[in-house]
């Protein structure tokens, strides 16, 4: 049976120039025994600050400063700093194993930014089964 769990931050999450900045949580998830996958999602609407040349995405088991479960690349914004793109990340967690209340959280960062960018919306969803 596929379990869902998801959480969205409809207020505006400010990224303050170059550092990584958690932008969604979701949290309370289970499995309930080992060898059960764990397929998430994320995406995030962000304004970009000054002189923005890119975004990286991670998802993150835990918190912040936890284990990155996908990889950590920079996507090259599309739109000229100051605007406003999508960016989204799908991950297995295929460490998880047997877990009970766990955490993941959805973060980016700026790459080269002089100002604060803003995450206008970001959502993140677990699927387990």
């Amino acid at each position: 049976m596929l379990r869902q769990y998801n959480s969205e931050a409809s207020t505006d999450v400010p990224l303050v120039t170059t550092a990584e900045t958690v932008v969604a949580t979701v949290n309370g998830i289970s499995t309930g025994q080992a060898g059960v996958a764990i397929r998430l999602r994320a995406m995030a609407q962000l304004t970009t600050g000054a002189n923005t040349t890119g975004v990286i995405p991670r998802i993150r088991r835990d918190s912040l400063t936890g284990t990155v479960i996908n990889e950590a690349n920079t996507v090259t914004i599309g739109a000229a700093a100051g605007g406003t793109e999508q960016f989204d990340m799908d991950s297995d967690d295929p460490l998880a194993g047997e877990v009970a209340n766990q955490t993941y959280v959805f973060t980016l960062q700026q790459v080269a930014a002089s100002a604060n960018g803003s995450a206008l919306y970001a959502y993140i969803q677990a699927d387990v089964g």
